[in-house]
């Protein structure tokens, strides 16, 4: 009885069905983990049929390697799944082959990847040695009684299988209810990715640059106001780039403690503060904000621009600013080649880098150089320079996942927040704003503060939505749903000390409006051809497009944000009022999206093309 149970039970475990078993549930896990939607269900139902066709090829075959090609197979689409899940989390999109040689920049912060682990995501591993047995003593069994194919149809049944499959993932005239039920769909996407970046690219179509000038002309916001014009020509600029800092921080307490109290006396004082002031980024993270507010041009999603265009020309605020005589340097606490700094600097108009390899590391918080040390350094630096000078500093501490010393850590936690990463967000980015704070200190005790123009932003959210339960945090902090529209937004400061200007600004604005603020501000022209972000001073109306974390062709505008649906469908994708939370109607909003699709194109072209002239 036992020896027939025991075969019974081996028998199963080496058969057909308990592969299709553990396909499900790999599917239905990593679904979950990267959707949890209505359509999870036709995805399972799709991939599990691909699968399926796919697992009875192989097994067909008459070669003595099925096995290694069945091995080899499921292990790829384990590892692929695997990387979906982990890039999801973080993105909110799966993973693309253009994002291949980014791993080198993932490498250099195993602390953040780590922290974005997902312990249920191991589940797509531990299927492979039961699958790997099951599969290969079943092929055994099935050749003891092999009965011959069935020749010529088989096959064309396979190429026909192939075709569709094809057709599908490249949907080559762009069908909405094969974008809608089957764009996410695991096989679909990824090999409708593989298409787009490598055969699609020879089918692109080519737009010259006439035509990249009418699109621009045509969704661009001109005003010819001047309110503030030159207001602080002449002063040094100091321009600080915060990690991670998001603008629910701004004038707020938690536990009775103001978070930011440096940052918010700026705000009382001589200063523009843009209170609906939104990231722009694209996969490139600090690298795309930094490189968006010193140009005025919208990242790509591929990669950082400043490894894809390192040697393109640009005529952003650095080169206008050395056009005015200004002498230009950047510093960061962290190393030059992170993100390809040290090489695209050059190009952007910095003269001079200091990275951590060149400054004194003794002090140290997380990945490199504490933000007190790498400020207490800047001033020191900013003595050897005759005025006026242009500083690019971009702090660090406040990097995810957000590590500090409990003698640094000033915030009272409560209980209900204790050990999450909202907590310890909290703690960094109050030591950052203290850091700022004795900065402007020093800035002052140098006689450096009175003839500069001080500008902060922050680079792109710390909390995302989706991870580690921030949006119960905050959604308890902030006292509702802790949105896109919250996520995304950081704050931006422009202090101008002596001033006598003190005001908010509420028109929507992105890092793409910093440098066309700044140049009205600091009686600077520029080729308005090749700057596609606004004078926010004067606009009338705010307009910003996504690239990431919400998909291409999402955007926000005055009282609107529009998020792209993944299957990349309009129709599908929502839009809500950010300050009220209420659901707007996606149709009334084709036209934005419209500007948003072009604006990202237009400003593509610019780069792909090097459309910049190199004399301007």
């Amino acid at each position: 009885m036992f020896c027939a149970r025991r075969y019974r039970i081996d028998k199963l475990l080496h058969s057909k069905f308990i592969i299709v078993i553990l396909f499900l549930v790999k599917l239905v896990v990593y679904y979950y983990l990267i959707d949890r939607c209505l359509y999870s269900v036709i995805y399972t139902i799709i991939s599990a049929g691909i699968i399926a066709v796919i697992f009875g090829y192989i097994s067909d075959m008459k070669q003595k390697y099925k096995t290694a090609v069945f091995l080899a197979f499921y292990i790829l689409i384990s590892v692929v799944m695997f990387a979906d899940v982990m890039y999801y989390n973080y993105y909110n999109q799966t993973v693309s082959v253009a994002q291949i040689w980014q791993i080198k920049n993932v490498a250099k912060v195993p602390k953040s990847f780590v922290a974005t682990f997902i312990p249920a995501s191991i589940l797509l591993f531990t299927d492979i040695p039961v699958i790997i047995s099951s599969f290969k003593r079943y092929t055994i069994r099935k050749m003891s009684a092999h009965k011959p194919d069935k020749g010529m149809r088989r096959n064309l049944s396979v190429l026909a299988g192939i075709f569709l499959f094809l057709f599908v993932s490249i949907n080559p005239f762009n069908n909405l209810m094969i974008a809608r039920f089957t764009g996410s769909e695991f096989f679909v996407n990824h090999i409708g990715d593989i298409y787009d970046n490598t055969v699609g690219r020879l089918f692109e179509k080519n737009i010259n640059e006439k035509e990249v000038m009418d699109i621009i002309d045509k969704n661009k916001n001109e005003t010819e106001a001047t309110e503030l014009r030159g207001i602080a020509e002449g002063r040094n600029v100091i321009m600080i780039q915060i990690e991670a800092f998001q603008n629910f921080l701004i004038n707020k307490s938690y536990n009775n403690v103001e978070l930011t109290p440096n940052l918010n006396r700026l705000i009382g004082g001589d200063s523009l503060y843009f209170d609906n002031f939104y990231t722009n980024i694209g996969k490139g993270n600090t690298a795309d904000a930094e490189f968006s507010a010193l140009n005025s041009l919208y990242p790509v999603i591929e990669r950082e621009c400043y490894t894809l265009y390192q040697d393109n020309n640009y005529d952003g605020l650095p080169w206008k600013l050395k056009d005015r005589g200004y002498q230009t340097f950047a510093v960061h606490g962290y190393e030059g080649d992170f993100w390809n700094r040290k090489n695209a600097y050059p190009n952007q108009g910095i003269d001079t880098f200091y990275a951590l390899e060149d400054l004194d590391s003794s002090d140290t918080i997380g990945l490199g150089i504490s933000d007190e040390s790498m400020f207490k350094q800047s001033v020191s630096i900013m003595k050897n320079y005759n005025s006026p000078f242009f500083a690019f500093l971009i702090t660090l501490t406040n990097h995810h996942p957000f590590e500090i010393s409990e003698s640094l850590s000033e915030i009272p936690i409560l209980p209900e927040d204790e050990d999450s990463k909202f907590a310890a967000y909290l703690q960094t980015s109050h030591y950052t704003d203290k850091a700022i704070g004795m900065f402007l200190d020093e800035l002052k005790a140098a006689g450096l503060y009175d003839n500069s123009i001080i500008i902060l932003y922050g680079d792109h959210h710390g909390l995302n939505k989706d991870m580690d339960d921030n949006d119960i945090y905050m959604g308890r902090f902030l006292g509702r749903e802790y949105d896109y529209d919250e996520m995304m937004r950081v704050p931006l400061i422009i202090h101008i000390p002596q001033s006598g200007i003190n005001r908010t600004i509420s028109t929507v604005s992105g890092q793409i409006d910093i440098y066309p603020t700044l140049a009205n501000l600091l009686n600077i022209d520029y080729n308005p051809d090749y700057v596609l972000g606004q004078d926010v001073v004067n606009a009338t109306e705010g307009f910003v497009a996504f690239t990431a974390y919400m998909l291409k062709g999402s955007f926000v505008t005055d009282g609107v944000m529009y998020e792209m649906s993944r299957e990349n469908v309009f129709e599908v994708g929502r839009a809500w009022n950010p300050s009220t939370g209420q659901e707007l109607n996606v149709s009334d909003y084709e036209d934005y999206y419209n500007r948003a699709m072009d604006l990202k194109t237009a400003s593509k072209e610019i780069l792909l093309q090097n459309l910049i002239p190199s004399d301007n």
